[in-house]
Formats: structure tokens, sequence, C-alpha cells
């Protein structure tokens, strides 16, 4: 008797960061490994060059992600990694006398039919027609939580940037997660808030399932620059389909 077998989808990404209209350092990095199902990325913060160290070195911890045999094994290198991130960061700061290093950050990793969403920070991950997977950590968000403010009075909040976690020096390690199972034709997005702090949801949705995915990716980073681009941009897309693994090339 033949049995028809379903491939688990294959993630396909893009990533596109720019430094924006204002600064003089692009402080913040991605990483995709689509033979791993490894996408992230991460806004560094920090004085001058800290932050985009910090930022790299959680981008150079994530490259010694080995081949997964399970999701578990692949979630647990991804911790590990992002351990070794913080002690490396932690041992940077320490050389520059205590200097204030840190970075955001926002992964998805993929195996089988199987994902996890882990955050840090205010960057984000959205599913579909943005469904947001991830929750911001930071000041503004926790008031809205609270009902001390509305999510509109949120976006001006005079410290609506100032984030309650990170991976960074002197600062507890507390990764927030979810997960799910991956369908045929997911698109994910992971950015910065260089794209939010710019292009609202409706327009980041429209922009999203408007086209194939580099123009898709461009789109996106060509809007958060045409609306002042005060911050750094980065996004990643990520789309999911019925392709061998073995045939997944790396695009950035």
């Amino acid at each position: 008797m033949n049995q028809q077998v379903s491939e688990a989808p294959q993630g396909f990404s893009i990533g596109l960061t720019h430094v924006g209209c204002v600064r003089s350092e692009n402080q913040d990095t991605f990483f995709c490994d689509e033979s791993k199902g490894v996408f992230a990325v991460m806004d560094g913060a920090g004085g001058m060059h800290a932050g985009a160290m910090a930022s790299g070195l959680v981008k150079n911890a994530l490259g010694y992600i080995r081949a997964p045999h399970s999701a578990v094994d692949l979630l647990d290198q991804f911790e590990g990694r992002v351990i070794d991130a913080k002690k490396d960061i932690e041992r940077v700061a320490a050389k520059a006398n205590g200097a204030a290093m840190g970075t955001t950050i926002a992964a998805l990793l993929a195996y089988g039919t199987d994902f996890a969403c882990l955050w840090a920070g205010d960057s984000r991950v959205y599913r579909g027609a943005m469904e947001q997977l991830t929750t911001d950590h930071t000041e503004a968000q926790e008031l809205v939580d609270q009902n001390v403010l509305t999510p509109e009075e949120a976006k001006n909040f005079s410290r609506r940037h100032v984030i309650t976690r990170a991976i960074g020096s002197g600062l507890e390690l507390e990764l927030e997660l979810v997960s799910g199972n991956l369908r045929h034709g997911d698109r994910f997005l992971l950015c910065s808030d260089g794209l939010t702090g710019h292009l609202d949801d409706a327009v980041i949705s429209n922009m999203l399932l408007d086209g194939a995915q580099k123009s898709v990716a461009q789109h996106l980073l060509t809007g958060a620059l045409e609306k002042g681009g005060t911050d750094n941009v980065t996004v990643v897309v990520v789309d999911f389909d019925q392709v061998n693994r073995s045939e997944g090339v790396g695009r950035t």
C-alpha cells in the first residue's frame, strides 16, 4: 500500500537592515540560518559602539548552533547560545569599566512542523496578517497593561523606548516564549522598532501580504525610511513552503 508523506514546511528568508536617516551607526543586526531553522533580529543599546557590539555578539553566538535533531534540542541550543552571548557582553562591558551594553532579540525557531518564538525587549515577531506573537517589554507596554495608558497614548509616551528586558550587562536574562504549529504558506515578519515606530500595523499588514518576499522586505524598509527613518531599521521575512530542506539557500 502506498503511503503519502507530507513534508514539514521549509523556511526561506530575506533580511535587510539600514542605518536610517538620522543615526551614524547601525546597532541593529539579524541572523538567518534556514538549514537549522533559526531566524533572529537584534537591536543594540548602549553608548558609542556598545549597542553594535552587543547585537553583534549575539549574532556570532547564534552561529554556533549545530544542526538540531529535535525541536527541544533546537530550543536548548538557542537558549545556551544566548546565555553565552550574555557572558560575552558582560566580559566586554567589564573591560570598558562597566559600560552599559545590551540588545533586544526577537527570534523564530522552526523544526519540522513546530515553531517557537522567543524575545526580550521591543523587537517583534508577526505571523500572517499581523498576528503579533510578541509583546513589547517596555515601560510603555507595562502602563498599557495596567490601564494607565491607552495604546494611542503609549505611542507618544516620553519613555516609550525604555525597555524592561534585554540581553545585557547587569540585567537578568529572561526570554519570553510562545510556540505553535507551522502551516504551509506561513509568512513571518521579524523586525526592530525602527520599523514599528514609523509604520502602524495596518500599513505593515498591507505591505506584508502584497507580493513576493524580496519586494515585501524592501517596501517595508523603504516605508520606514520615507516616514523619517529616525532609528535603525531591520526586517526579516520568512516564508514557509513545502520544499525539501536540502534545497534551502540563504539569502540576505
